[in-house]
């Protein structure tokens, strides 16, 4: 029987600033036989990518408890042949874990790595054969900050087994933040990377189907944590536009770090858990509570009021101040000596032209500041 490691073993502690945290083979190539456990849970803007990021995702409610995500071998067909969707591969040509099948919502997704690229070769369920011509890449090792893949691809669905389409457009993948994340269970996780990967789809010409009309977008991002071979948040919109209307699905799920079951066979994981836990002493004399300031304002761009979340290392007096692009104070708030932890407010910009300004936080003398877009 497997056996879960309990959260006290895993827990990371607060760091004053972030190492480079990277994804590689080794410790981030899915692998068959691993399970995990995921939560749907609200959703909440993904917030500013970049350097130093703060993710609470503290307050967010469960939606459905559990979905099971298996990682298993492709099926063989007479001990030669693998079959994956619709492509099939030699067995003596694949090497070890080289291809993946992942079942999840009564969905098998195939998985291909070869040559440093980790790539969906489609999808399968009851009713939808997805096939990518051009295999879509979905990570690149080793994956670290700023590391991005684009590439343009084309697809053949079969669907209710009777109806064909085609669809084209371009997916990109970027490694865009890094920081820390408090999540829904409120343990806190540092040196966590985000993936973020946006899909375009457009449907080809179908003489038979001249009412069917697709143009969408996907947007995904994916948060890995240092210790931990596959995501521990992920959020998921996409938005349809049809006939100038604007449809937006949004969802997000937790993977909770005490149900990574793999993790007991994972020593490659399980030495980086130990590692973290064991450096960056806050107490050290050298120690400069600003260093690393973890903090993230949403949405971009904004219309009506944008919001500000902030891990304060210690008690400071804040300020904010949105000046326009000549310099122009347009916007000023004090709020006063706050205490440390998690500082959460909204600033309101809803009369403000639209445009693009610069946003100023002073924390006691120490300034951060980023562009802000009004939409």
């Amino acid at each position: 029987m497997k056996t879960i490691l309990s959260m006290a073993a895993i827990l990371l502690f607060s760091l004053p600033a972030f190492s480079q945290h990277r994804l590689t083979e080794k410790n981030n190539l899915m692998r068959p036989g691993d399970e995990i456990i995921k939560q749907q849970v609200d959703y909440k803007d993904p917030g500013r990518s970049g350097e130093n990021v703060l993710w609470d995702f503290s307050k967010l409610k469960t939606v459905n408890p559990e979905y099971k995500l298996r990682y298993v071998l492709p099926r063989a067909r007479r001990d030669s042949t693998y079959i994956v969707g619709m492509d099939t591969f030699r067995i003596k040509n694949i090497r070890k874990n080289e291809l993946v099948t992942g079942r999840e919502h009564q969905t098998n997704y195939y998985y291909h790595f070869k040559d440093s690229l980790l790539c969906i070769l489609g999808y399968e369920n009851s009713t939808t054969l997805m096939h990518h011509n051009s295999p879509l890449p979905v990570m690149q090792f080793p994956m670290k900050y700023e590391t991005k893949i684009t590439t343009d691809y084309s697809s053949e669905c079969l669907y209710s087994q009777s109806v064909l389409m085609s669809t084209h457009g371009k997916i990109q993948v970027e490694a865009d933040a890094f920081g820390k994340m408090i999540l829904p269970s409120k343990d806190t996780l540092n040196n966590v990377l985000r993936i973020h990967s946006v899909q375009t789809i457009f449907s080809d010409s179908i003489p038979s189907m001249d009412s069917i009309r697709i143009d969408t977008r996907i947007e995904t991002y994916k948060w890995y944590s240092k210790g931990y071979r596959y995501p521990v948040f992920e959020t998921i919109r996409t938005v349809h536009r049809l006939d100038s209307i604007k449809d937006v699905f949004t969802t997000a799920f937790f993977y909770p770090p005490q149900e990574h079951y793999y993790l007991e066979d994972d020593p490659e994981n399980l030495v980086e858990l130990e590692e973290d836990n064991q450096k960056n002493n806050p107490d050290s004399p050298d120690y400069n509570p600003w260093e690393g300031l973890t903090y993230n304002l949403y949405p971009s761009p904004v219309r009506t009021t944008l919001n500000i979340e902030m891990d304060l290392p210690k008690p400071a007096v804040v300020k904010v101040q949105l000046t326009n692009r000549q310099g122009l104070i347009m916007v000023t708030e004090e709020w006063g000596r706050q205490s440390s932890g998690i500082l959460d407010k909204q600033l309101y910009v809803g009369l403000l032209p639209t445009g693009e300004y610069v946003l100023n936080i002073w924390l006691d003398e120490y300034r951060v500041s980023e562009k802000i877009l009004k939409r």
